[in-house]
């Protein structure tokens, strides 16, 4: 009571009064007591909690059937699963997936080893480690060091190379920068960032040659070993009896089950096994400054900040909403969270997401068993947002939206079948004009004719226009892997396309033919039967 009491007479007695009611009043009207502040902290849901539900809740929305995350706080590792793993097991703590270009990071951690014991230099050429690495005459291939592969700097880009860098048949590494043969550079090293697989098959070939181990042994030995990564696998061989997760592809959005992609070819650029158990201690190691939870040093602390230093402006696909970010050496800097560190990773069939915020001291694991990178108008690329949500809901931060994944397959769905029901219908309609064109035995007017060649043209550039689509990008087997239902789609409407163009030069050429066959006939007096052959 703050007030000045103005009876005199009365001010011992009120005093005594006002003491007293600040005694038993104060504590619960001013401020909650300790053990309130406990109770309530209690409630409080943890981070993992947090990222838990937000992948429970974004798993049931999207329709993908399993996952699992991993979150490190307080120098603790916690993990999760929730979902499917495929035949009917429950996805958990320690069920493996393949986790795609966050593989990155390990092999930048595998060349920053070596870098500390003095058997790789970051600034030196790679062909000095790599010497059989060849591109197009005049291309700078002599410039390309270590650092500009770790920081995608190399003047490669995605689609260099063949099927083996684009993840659509496999071989081994040596075999994948072989296709560079006649690669032509996008830039010039050292002054863009473009990502591309072959920078980090040729960092797995540096860990190799320096190490004198294959690059799985390596990893093996180097990292998974000294992390207690004891789910961590670098081959599938392993990996399916410790209960690897399937893989899902979207078929006209349904997930269907297969088994997981694996490429040896591109094995340092994006397909290690782990589990979210396994991935929460190697994110660990980065909070505590390249120290395993034993104590074992992994990397030096030098060793840590240049990978994690920001390098050159990159840039997120569309998961991500445009914001700023910089490319370290196998990570991403900035990104939706603020700055943080992180990496995406895509599989045909799987979603990973790893994140390192060491200011709030919190590192984020999350992986789900489908991908939805399906290269067309419109799709925002619904299983990278699930993996980011989860990471925001452990940093306690506001979640981004998800779009519908059922609605934006309803639209790809119904335009897919508009178009091969308008070709069918033209199929049907060039089947008619050529049985027409036979009965009648007869030529075309001229005009036609003229229709009927437009019709036919328009049909063919249709057909080229399909068959080059995919050769755009990743070819038609990079399709199939990625993509398999719209290349299925592009398929069945070129075929169709195809063959009502086949079936009305075939009309026009027999018309043609009769027509000529007819002449004797009209010129005597008898006018012939007419056909049309319409467009």
């Amino acid at each position: 009571m703050r007030g000045r009491v103005r009876s005199c007479s009365g001010s011992t007695l009120l005093a005594a009064t006002a003491g007293a009611l600040l005694m038993v009043l104060g504590p619960s009207a001013t401020s909650a007591s300790p053990q309130a502040r406990l109770a309530a902290a209690a409630e409080e849901p943890t981070p993992i909690q947090r990222a838990e539900r937000a992948l429970t809740d974004h798993l049931e929305a999207s329709g993908i059937p399993g996952g699992a995350v991993a979150v490190v706080s307080g120098g603790q590792v916690d993990a999760r699963g929730a979902g499917d793993a495929g035949g009917g097991r429950a996805a958990t703590a320690d069920t493996p997936f393949v986790i795609g270009s966050t593989t990155k990071s390990f092999t930048a951690l595998a060349v920053m080893q070596l870098i500390d014991s003095g058997d790789v230099e970051l600034d030196e050429p790679v062909r000095r480690y790599v010497p059989e690495l060849e591109m197009a005459p005049g291309e700078p291939v002599d410039e390309i060091t270590v650092r500009h592969v770790l920081q995608q700097t190399s003047g490669l880009d995605d689609l260099s190379g063949g099927p083996l860098l684009a993840s659509a048949a496999d071989g081994t590494p040596e075999q994948a920068i072989a296709e560079l043969s006649s690669a032509v550079l996008a830039a010039s090293p050292g002054d863009q960032w473009l990502y591309a697989n072959a920078n980090f098959v040729l960092a797995g070939l540096v860990v190799e040659r320096a190490s004198g181990l294959s690059y799985g042994d390596y990893v093996e030995r180097r990292i998974f070993e000294p992390l207690q990564m004891t789910h961590s696998h670098v081959s599938a061989a392993p990996a399916v009896p410790d209960g690897l997760s399937s893989g899902h592809r979207f078929w006209f959005g349904v997930p269907v089950a297969t088994e997981p992609t694996r490429r040896d070819a591109t094995l340092a650029a994006g397909y290690l096994v782990s589990t979210a158990e396994d991935l929460g201690r190697y994110l660990a190691m980065y909070l505590a400054g390249g120290l395993a939870g034993d104590g074992t040093r992994v990397v030096s602390a030098a060793g840590v900040d240049t990978m994690l230093a920001p390098g050159p402006d990159a840039h997120l696909g569309p998961w991500a909403d445009g914001p700023a970010s910089q490319y370290a050496m196998g990570w991403f800097r900035g990104g939706p969270w603020g700055d943080v560190t992180f990496h995406p990773g895509n599989t045909p069939d799987t979603t990973t997401m790893l994140l390192v915020a060491p200011e709030p001291g919190i590192a984020v694991a999350a992986v789900v068993n489908a991908s939805t990178e399906l290269p067309v108008p419109g799709n925002a690329s619904v299983a990278d947002r699930v993996t980011r949500n989860v990471a925001h809901a452990a940093l306690n931060q506001p979640p981004a939206e998800l779009p519908s994944l059922g609605r934006f397959y309803l639209l790809f769905d119904l335009v897919v079948l508009v178009l091969l029901g308008a070709a069918t219908w033209g199929l049907g309609r060039a089947g008619r004009a050529a049985r027409a064109a036979e009965a009648a035995r007869a030529g075309v007017p001229s005009s036609g004719r003229v229709r009927a060649w437009v019709g036919i043209l328009v049909r063919i550039v249709a057909v080229a226009a399909l068959v080059a689509l995919p050769m755009a990008s990743y070819g038609w087997s990079g399709a199939w892997t990625w993509a398999p239902d719209l290349a299925l789609a592009l398929a069945a409407l070129a075929l169709l396309l195809a063959l009502s163009a086949a079936l009305r030069l075939t009309a026009l050429l027999r018309s043609r033919s009769e027509a000529r066959g007819a002449a004797g006939p009209a010129a005597a007096g008898r006018p012939p039967d007419r056909a049309v052959v319409s467009a």
